[in-house]
């Protein structure tokens, strides 16, 4: 059984991992953006969100990528096999973020719901990123000190260590225990 969950700030290239990750181990990806969002970003009910969630968790293999719901959180972490946390500084973040932005202001971003111009998803994101970064992700840390002795737990502070991992997985898949 095989269930990871990927989540970081905005930014971090959670969604390009998990795209990466799931080819490699051929595992279907959820990108929980596309969950949380309709078309032209607009938010679904908490309710519906959880219900696709649990659809999705209760298979025996699965990746799920991103923050999305703050109040899931616990139950994507409980439901997981491994843990992937992208604790990157809030400034390489916030410069990430903006090349994608720029990169996807004229054409559709894959990981975005359909008709959901990139530009109006800016503000919204500037904001989201600063309070993930001052109370989700403390919030995380704490909750993941409970997981460091039942779960397979990895963190990257940056995209070099990462790259190096992910050529790993890629050599040999069985660095997941």
């Amino acid at each position: 059984m095989t269930r990871i969950i990927i989540i970081g700030n905005g930014g971090t290239g959670k969604s390009t991992l998990g795209e990466k990750l799931g080819k490699i181990l051929n595992l279907e990806v959820t990108h929980l953006d596309k969950m949380t969002f309709k078309p032209g970003w607009i938010r679904v009910d908490e309710d519906e969100f959880r219900k696709n969630l649990n659809g999705i968790i209760s298979k025996e293999n699965w990746l799920v990528e991103g923050w999305s719901y703050h109040s899931t959180l616990r139950i994507r972490l409980e439901a997981s096999t491994i843990i992937i946390y992208l604790k990157y500084s809030i400034f390489v973040c916030y410069w990430y973020a903006l090349i994608r932005h720029i990169k996807y202001s004229y054409k559709q971003n894959p990981y975005d719901p359909d008709n959901s111009p990139i530009l109006n998803k800016t503000v919204k994101m500037v904001k989201a990123m600063w309070k993930v970064y001052k109370q989700y992700e403390p919030e995380l840390q704490e909750m993941l000190k409970e997981y460091k002795n039942t779960k397979q737990l990895l963190v990257f502070e940056n995209r070099n260590d990462l790259n190096k991992f992910l050529k790993k997985v890629e050599i040999n898949k069985s660095v997941f225990k």
